[in-house]
């Protein structure tokens, strides 16, 4: 076959099958247009290949093709799927600015040297058990990236404008990074949007960074070194539903959906429903399961000396750790388990007391209201049963007397006291400073860096 034999520059096809078929000389396809969908199934290309501004009606298969060469496929458009499923690319891969509206297939594909893909469009594209041996660099304009159980040893750098990118089970080299795509708003005519991580279970991410993505959806559970992963934008998580509070928490997927799968009432689970564009992932099972992601999400933010940050983790982690000795006590009931149930209660009782006096040691205006309520309340009792018949105090005389009382700076001088008054100032001096602790450390907890 002589060189000229595989110059089909410009040429229009129709059915076109090249299985099987072998080019021991440089291929061009050079503005081809191709109106049936060409088949290169098994194909060897020795030399280079070039696919440039070549357009395929009705897509394209490159089923297990081999590019031991070269391969060039910049500008194609693909009406339907381009199809490379187990295809090998043992040099360099030029596919930049292609148009693709159906699914680009590059599961099981192996790229040997390729560095840079895209940028290109393209409907959805599938990495599934793909492998790249070099670090590279993907640009693409897309709605879906499937990449389950790839592997990027050399590290890989997602830059993508609107799409979901699903990390399962995969291998991420050093220095791995998702983030937004913005170098070719002007070529597609609209402001990038971020991209949406679904999923990264299964998944080592001490190397992950994120950077202007969305993480409010993902499913973080069962990644490997989740206290590890870097996180580079302040508003990639999402936040707890709007109701009647003073402040709203960063929370994570995880927590959202197994708040609306097993959150207490109708009216609660239905308040954390996920968004109807959120993806569809199986809700957790087990409150436990949430407890250590978060767990392990705290601890990376102390690690970065990210304090209030931190902050909001541990109260996810505490909410958890008390909705779910809530269910399990309920559990423990039907199942006529009285240990279980005494255990799991006890545990309920005294992280929703903790929850309720101070937002576990977070929100300091639970702490200094309790303590106010406290001192009210401990005031009428002094002034009902606390003194002596012979002793005259009015409310205000009480209360000034609980509020020494109930801190250890403004303790006066001591008064004769009713042995119900005695009991009444040991519980006021036990919750007076106990409260007021927790308020002073909410908020050097939310001021300190």
């Amino acid at each position: 076959m002589t060189p000229a034999e595989h110059d089909y520059t410009g040429r229009t096809f129709g059915a076109a099958d090249f299985r099987d078929r072998v080019f021991d000389t440089p291929a061009i396809f050079t503005d081809c247009v191709f109106t049936e969908r060409p088949d290169f199934s098994g194909a060897v290309f020795k030399a280079r290949v070039f696919f440039t501004r070549a357009v395929f009606e009705r897509g394209v298969d490159f089923h297990e093709t081999t590019f031991e060469k070269f391969a060039n496929f910049e500008d194609v458009a693909v009406t339907g799927d381009a199809r490379f499923t187990g295809a090998v690319f043992e040099t360099g891969l030029l596919l930049e600015h292609a148009e693709i509206d159906g699914v680009l297939r590059l599961d099981r594909v192996q790229f040997h040297e390729t560095r840079l893909m895209g940028p290109l469009r393209a409907k959805e594209i599938d990495f599934r058990l793909v492998v790249f041996h070099r670090r590279a660099r993907l640009e693409f304009v897309t709605g879906l990236v499937r990449c389950e159980r790839a592997s990027f040893y050399g590290g890989v750098q997602f830059q993508l404008d609107g799409a979901d990118i699903i990390l399962k089970d995969s291998e991420l080299g050093p220095a791995s990074r998702v983030a937004t795509y913005t170098a070719e708003r002007e070529r597609y005519g609209r402001p990038a949007r971020r991209p949406r991580l679904v999923t990264v279970s299964g998944t080592d991410v001490a190397t992950l960074s994120i950077s202007r993505a969305d993480l409010s959806a993902c499913k973080l559970m069962h990644a490997h070194n989740l206290d590890l992963l870097r996180v580079r934008t302040d508003d990639a998580f999402g936040l707890t539903p709007r109701r009647l509070r003073l402040a709203r928490r960063e929370v994570i997927g995880d927590e959202v959906r197994w708040r609306a799968e097993h959150g207490g009432g109708r009216r609660a689970r239905e308040r954390w429903r996920p968004p109807v564009d959120w993806p569809d992932v199986e809700a957790p099972q087990l409150a436990g399961e949430v407890v250590k992601t978060y767990r392990a999400l705290r601890k990376g933010r102390e690690d970065s000396g990210d304090g209030p940050g931190a902050a909001d983790f541990y109260y996810g982690e505490m909410e958890m750790r008390r909705l779910g000795s809530g269910r399990l006590s309920r559990e423990q009931w039907r199942n006529r388990s009285l240990r279980g149930w005494t255990a799991a209660t006890g545990e309920y009782v005294l992280l929703s007391l903790y929850w309720l006096v101070s937002g576990y040691g977070l929100r300091a205006w639970r702490s200094f209201t309790a303590l106010a309520v406290v001192v009210a309340l401990a005031a009428a009792g002094f002034m009902t049963w606390g003194f002596p018949a012979k002793v005259k105090m009015d409310y205000g005389d009480s209360f000034r007397f609980t509020l020494r009382a109930a801190t250890s700076l403004l303790r006066g001088t001591e008064a004769q006291l009713t042995p119900t008054g005695e009991w009444i100032e040991l519980v006021l001096r036990f919750l007076g400073p106990v409260l007021l602790g927790l308020g002073v450390l909410a908020v050097r907890g939310r001021v300190r860096r």
